[in-house]
């Protein structure tokens, strides 16, 4: 059997995100979502759903719903900080600072079990 015969992914949670308020428009799993400062939001998971760092995959798209954004959203990159294992924070920021954008965020878990001796 070829080890690459499927994605051995699972969907922990995802969400939409609204950047003004921070809140979620759709989720699952109880994901909660906040804003904590400007381009800055706490995606909160359930304390079942832990993700220990190194052992999940983090996507985050910043999203817009103008056809022709405004340059202060323009070129924008996103950044997940990961290093608690309820609480993902994500920055979201152009070229010189944060700002407030709405955003989906998918949080993945490989479904298969770490090598002996593995630190995940």
């Amino acid at each position: 059997m070829n080890a690459f015969s499927s994605a051995n992914l699972a969907v922990v949670a995802y969400a939409e995100v609204e950047g003004s308020a921070g809140a979620s428009t759709a989720t699952n799993s109880g994901v909660r979502t906040t804003r904590i400062a400007l381009g800055q939001y706490a995606v909160v998971l359930p304390t079942n759903l832990a993700q220990e760092q190194a052992r999940d995959l983090i996507f985050v798209q910043p999203k817009s719903s103008d056809v022709f954004p405004n340059t202060k959203i323009m070129g924008l990159g996103a950044l997940v900080v990961d290093s608690m294992a309820t609480t993902k924070i994500v920055k979201i920021s152009n070229v010189t600072t944060c700002v407030d954008c709405d955003f989906s965020i998918l949080i993945l878990r490989t479904t298969v079990p770490p090598p002996v001796g593995a630190p995940a």
